[in-house]
């Protein structure tokens, strides 16, 4: 049996709870901050119910496209969302992570929102599902990446409440 690695980040907003809220949960404003710095998201798809999907298209600065796929698990308001995390193709069916095929085809994603010093706290965690012994080795490898990723979007999550 592999240990199955978890990637966590905490991220504390100087701004009240809905307003995070809704950076989250509406497509608008979800589309101006997800995603690596210097990308360009485009939502394609955002169904905010159990069951629902999220769908999105990111380009890079070089040119480059990734479609995402996430289908939403749990919607408590002001409190949590989980979903599955994967990569996708242009139609929406689920494919590999076009920048590195051990990368975990699938990922359960973990918010938690809490009210907290003025502000509002943000618990995000990342574990794979149903991977391999060697994709799990290679997310665990990942996870300063993934840090850096994760934190680049806070950065831009940062900026918009600010506005």
């Amino acid at each position: 049996m592999t240990d199955i690695p978890r990637f966590s980040i905490s991220r504390h907003f100087a701004a009240p709870l809905a307003r995070v809220w809704a950076a989250w949960t509406e497509p608008e404003q979800l589309a101006a901050w997800f995603g690596p710095k210097d990308s360009e998201f485009s939502m394609l798809a955002f169904d905010l119910r159990p069951g629902g999907e999220w769908r999105g298209r990111m380009e890079a600065p070089d040119g480059a496209e990734m479609f995402s796929k996430f289908v939403f698990q749990v919607v408590e308001p002001c409190t949590r969302l989980v979903w599955v995390h994967g990569f996708a193709d242009a139609e929406g069916n689920r494919a590999r992570a076009p920048f590195a095929p051990l990368f975990p085809l699938e990922m359960l994603t973990t918010v938690l929102f809490n009210e907290a010093d003025g502000g509002t706290r943000i618990d995000l965690s990342w574990e794979p599902i149903d991977a391999t012994p060697e994709e799990c080795a290679f997310f665990a490898e990942m996870m300063a990446s993934m840090t850096g990723g994760w934190s680049g979007s806070f950065d831009q999550l940062d900026a918009l409440i600010a506005e």
